[in-house]
């Protein structure tokens, strides 16, 4: 851009910003049109960290700070515009609109949990609105100002209530379909319709699990019931033509459906989306302790083995799909609004709403125009450019709007609500609406992008500069290894608890000498010690690796693919790549231990790998390795037992229920610090590591392909291990953000009948509050 035409863009801007920081004359504080401007770049700011979701605990401090900041400032721009003029001019009033509306409208991710204050709270904002609108101005603004006002103070209302109606529905559906389950297996098949799929064998006609309509039927039972527990005794029918079942779904046309008929490609993920639905419903029962009565059956461990898990080429695409959309469900459900949107089906009404909203925003802009046709050129708080100023928040408003529209229409739900309309009406059958329908649902996706973190303790703490978690993407044959590990289950149940003897129980010399690295106080340690062994291993597979600046390496694997023998290569990725997982996993705390314990034990185990290996900044591989092997020889006789000094800082991001878990006592660290340097590295978790990598390098000296698939096989059982023992509550928390590997894992285990019963020290929520479950609060 030539010279001349900065000058002049300058010369436009600069005095504009020194009017809008400028003293108001009247208040003597900042401009009207600076807080305007602030408060309106702090609701986007928590409209875009909203649409995120909660990352982590320490994210939802910050929104939940944020919104607290927001009202204060509304309230106070609110009241500024009323001192600061001698009459409230056309500008205030509709700043003043623009900003209740938005302060409403960018909640969009977190669930209004049902509570009077924040109700109240919008409802003052719009009535101080009001306030300012009712001043007299020209007709067409003051029209359009009164339209969006009430549309907004609207919405408030009817959300509060809805959300309430919709409190009550979930509560209702989750006992329904609970005590449903008490009796699903003993309903007779349709015999309809042959075998889903001929590889399998298995025949999806024979689940009538719910997807859709049980809060209907349960509406007309009780309007013909008069006793206040009849709720609780009624038997629904599936062949009820208002309840959508597995089973209709499988049934449409016989296999001959255009829109679902087809078993691959598009039908088959259609027909999936409502299976995760379904799902959703039976595994959201775990978080509030109700009984899961189809465990134990054998068509439920069917329904994971025969048809979820198909390979069928595909690297188990349909695993991860299915429970990527499950998943996703149960986020909604406790960390949005859709749940509550979509209790009673697809809300025209709000979208209507919505949709007059964008209109009406639009339509103002045009008596904008006229407003520095009316100001009293007396005014001295005037300042340039107010009419685009205005249009800004608009366009903010519309494009909000826009976006919470294309969010609430393309969303599974609204897939799911579809597609139960389309079976329960055959009118629905024909090729213009299925075409509509295929177009709508290829806009909307489900699919779990597949990555997993890569945390290396020996890369991240052995020198003073900390690396932080990398994702890294699934490999296919990591995939392979844990679906083979989860398929052994089918006959071996038992394998969920002897994954050690799973990997090394061929080698009985050597399950003997390596029984103490397996029984250690607790899963934190048995994670922390095979992985530095691991690690070990790692460094001492290549001289490459050895070269390696420590400094320099991300979390990631050491060893290239192009530099492995090919029989090595899918044992080491997936041995290396589970156990960093699990490393990253205690930084999350998302392990079946209490989670103050985990995070002073790694901090402990921290210190020790720093002071135990650090050299200096120029170290490599080498000399971490070669201080390992200082460390291991140095006792012989490793003990089983190792427990750090209480550490009295609180570990940032701990949950009550986390902190009121069912860990016992002993499970707390009790002894005196061992972490003080070298010499005080004996009989720690970093020392018990090096010994056992050092036991594992000696013994598979000669079979390198044995160690690794020994170690692949160990971690792919003892990451479902995890999963299985990790409490539902902990899953839950992490939901809020980024859904990890062990969920997807935990929800199949459950789903196959591995869990049971298991509880894990969770307390029944009174109905009342069955709804409002956000852990953040």
């Amino acid at each position: 851009m030539p010279s001349g035409s900065i000058d002049i863009v300058a010369a436009s801007i600069m005095p504009t910003m020194k009017r809008l920081f400028k003293m108001d004359s009247i208040t003597g504080v900042a401009s009207v049109e600076f807080w305007v401007l602030m408060t309106t770049l702090l609701l986007v700011i928590r409209f875009l960290l909203d649409c995120f979701g909660y990352a982590d605990r320490a994210m939802a401090t910050t929104i939940q700070v944020i919104e607290m900041i927001n009202y204060s400032m509304v309230h106070y721009t609110l009241g500024m515009m009323q001192l600061s003029a001698k009459k409230v001019n056309d500008y205030f009033q509709v700043w003043a609109v623009m900003l209740v509306t938005l302060q409403y409208s960018v909640k969009t991710g977190q669930l209004y949990r049902r509570s009077k204050q924040i109700l109240l709270l919008d409802l003052m904002s719009s009535f101080w609105a009001a306030n300012l609108i009712r001043m007299q101005t020209f007709l067409l603004l003051n029209i359009s100002l009164w339209f969006i006002w009430a549309l907004n103070a609207i919405r408030i209302i009817s959300y509060f209530a809805s959300s309430d109606k919709a409190a009550t529905i979930n509560q209702e559906n989750t006992r329904l379909v609970s005590d449903y389950m008490r009796y699903e297996h003993t309903l007779d098949p349709s015999g309809d319709g042959d075998a889903d799929n001929s590889n399998s064998g298995i025949t999806m006609q024979s689940y009538k699990y719910l997807v859709s309509g049980e809060d209907l039927v349960l509406h007309d039972a009780q309007r013909e019931s008069k006793t206040a527990t009849a709720q609780y005794k009624i038997r629904l029918d599936p062949h009820n033509k208002k309840l959508v079942t597995i089973e209709k779904i499988w049934n449409v046309d016989d296999g001959n459906n255009r829109l679902l008929g087809s078993t691959k490609g598009s039908g088959n993920r259609l027909k999936d989306s409502c299976l995760s639905f379904a799902l959703y419903k039976l595994l959201r029962r775990r978080f509030y302790n109700l009984p899961i009565h189809e465990a134990g059956q054998e068509k439920t461990r069917r329904l994971v083995f025969d048809y979820i898990l198909q390979e069928n080429n595909n690297n188990y695409e349909r695993a991860f799909r299915v429970t990527a959309v499950e998943l996703s469900f149960l986020q909604d459900f406790f960390y949005s609004k859709h749940a509550a949107l979509f209790a009673n089906g697809f809300s025209v009404r709000r979208m209507l709403m919505s949709l007059l909203l964008i209109v009406a925003t639009v339509s103002l802009a045009y008596p904008v125009r006229y407003i520095p046709e009316r100001m009293d050129q007396a005014d001295k708080n005037t300042i340039a450019h107010r009419v685009i100023f205005t249009h800004i928040i608009l366009g903010l408003i519309v494009a909000k709007e826009l976006l919470e529209v294309y969010q609430y229409v393309f969303s599974q739900w609204t897939k799911v609500l579809m597609i139960c309309r389309y079976i329960k009406h055959r009118s629905l059958r024909n090729p213009a609406v299925e075409a509509v329908m295929g177009m709508m649902f290829c806009f909307i996706r489900g699919k779990w992008d597949q990555r997993i973190f890569h945390y290396n303790l020996l890369v991240s703490d052995s020198h003073r500069r900390k690396k932080s978690a990398r994702g890294i993407k699934l490999e296919s044959e990591v995939k392979t290894a844990i679906f083979e590990s989860f398929k052994g289950l089918q006959k071996h149940p038992e394998r969920l608890e002897t994954y050690f003897s799973n990997a090394f129980g061929s080698k009985a010399d050597l399950t003997q000498q390596l029984t103490w690295a397996i029984e250690l106080e607790a899963d934190t340690h048995r994670i922390l010690v095979w992985h530095i062994a691991t690690c070990f291993c790692e460094i001492h597979i290549s001289d490459e690796v050895k070269k390696l600046n420590v400094l320099l390496l991300p979390n990631k694997l050491l060893v290239n693919k192009s530099t492995t023998p090919e029989d090595v290569w899918p044992h080491y990725s997936t041995a290396v790549s589970l156990s960093n997982y699990c490393a990253y996993l205690l930084t999350r705390a998302l392990v079946p231990d209490n989670g103050i314990v985990v995070r002073r034990v790694l901090k402990a185990v921290r210190k020790e790998i720093f002071h135990a290996t650090y050299c200096s900044f120029s170290q490599s591989m080498q000399d971490v390795y070669k201080k390992l092997v200082e460390i291991a020889i140095e006792d012989e006789a490793p003990e089983s037992s190792v427990i750090y000094e209480e550490d009295e800082e609180d570990p940032k991001g701990m949950g009550e229920d986390e902190i009121r878990s069912s860990t016992t006592n002993d499970q707390v660290p009790n002894m005196k610090d061992s972490i003080e340097g070298d010499d005080n590295i004996r009989n720690s978790i970093t020392q018990m590591g090096a010994k056992l990598g050092k036991q594992l390098i000696e013994t598979y000296e000669a079979d390198r392909v044995g160690l690794w698939r020994d170690l692949a096989v160990f971690w792919s059982g003892f990451l479902l291990h995890l999963a299985a023992s990790t409490r539902a509550a902990k899953h839950k928390t992490r939901l809020a953000g980024k859904v990890e590997l062990i969920t997807h894992l935990w929800a199949l285990l459950s789903h196959a009948g591995f869990l049971g019963n298991i509880r894990h020290g969770q307390t029944l929520l009174d109905p009342e509050d069955l709804n409002d479950v956000n852990p953040l609060r």
